[in-house]
């Protein structure tokens, strides 16, 4: 209903939504993630409650390729 109200396109606020600010931390995590990946290593996301762990988590699994 406010969807059509406010003439939006998506559904605000939703966990699985791809597009979101690139903050300093948020987007060092990801370059360390990235390094992690690219050289198949292990790493350890650690950080305060609700500092975004997850999603940085789930950003970089949204970034990688489909296989199914």
């Amino acid at each position: 209903m406010y969807r059509a109200f406010y003439s939006l396109s998506r559904v605000p606020f939703s966990k699985e939504n791809a597009n979101c600010f690139v903050s300093k931390s948020f987007g060092e995590a990801r370059a360390r993630l990235e390094y992690l990946q690219k050289t198949r290593g292990m790493g350890l996301l650690v950080g305060e409650p609700g500092a975004g762990k997850t999603f940085v988590l789930k950003s970089a699994l949204w970034s990688l390729p489909k296989l199914i």
